[in-house]
């Protein structure tokens, strides 16, 4: 009987790992997040939970730095990006629940991004990885949009699809935009 490997390595299998594990996490909140969003809403305590959790991000960043001193000057240049991406966020005239979706499928990007590079770099003919990844993570969004129809306590929003879609290229072209900027005053080939 003939087998399939569905990864080129560990390191693929990984980045789609972590793709489903945000996948998971995303969708969760169809069901989850509705009554549960409204109370942390009423209670005031999503601002400060998003602004913990993106300080928990930079701490990681922090602690991932101490690993390798040449390295160091690298994270605290992500650091500096995180935090303009961050703060610029945070200005935007958006809802919380919007802002979140910056992040969720930015990540889910990356990581498709990531998984999708892996492929090619272990042999797999791959083309416009940055557009498929943004395609695949913009329809993903768009499930999550399509499965709201069917919820009573959720809506259906078109301009979500865009925003989902939107935030996909966001996660994507900024990484992609750090690793050149990183190429460029690094030397890093």
């Amino acid at each position: 009987m003939k087998t399939t490997k569905y990864f080129t390595s560990k390191k693929e299998r990984h980045f789609w790992f972590w793709a489903f594990m945000v996948f998971i996490a995303i969708f969760s909140t169809l069901f989850l997040g509705g009554q549960l969003f409204d109370l942390l809403v009423r209670q005031g305590v999503l601002e400060q939970t998003t602004f913990f959790l993106f300080l928990l991000l930079v701490l990681v960043f922090l602690l991932s730095g101490w690993q390798h001193k040449a390295q160091k000057l690298n994270n605290l240049f992500y650091l500096g990006v995180i935090c303009v991406y961050g703060m610029a966020i945070l200005r935007m005239n958006i809802t919380i629940a919007e802002r979140s979706h910056i992040f969720e499928y930015g990540l889910l990007a990356i990581l498709i991004y990531h998984a999708l590079h892996e492929r090619k770099k272990n042999g797999i003919p791959l083309k416009y990885l940055t557009l498929k990844a943004i395609i695949i993570t913009g329809t993903i969004g768009t499930l999550d949009e399509v499965i709201q129809i069917v919820i009573p306590y959720r809506i259906f929003d078109i301009i979500d699809i865009a925003f989902n879609f939107f935030a996909s290229a966001f996660g994507v072209l900024l990484h992609l935009g750090v690793r050149q900027l990183q190429n460029v005053l690094f030397k890093q080939k």
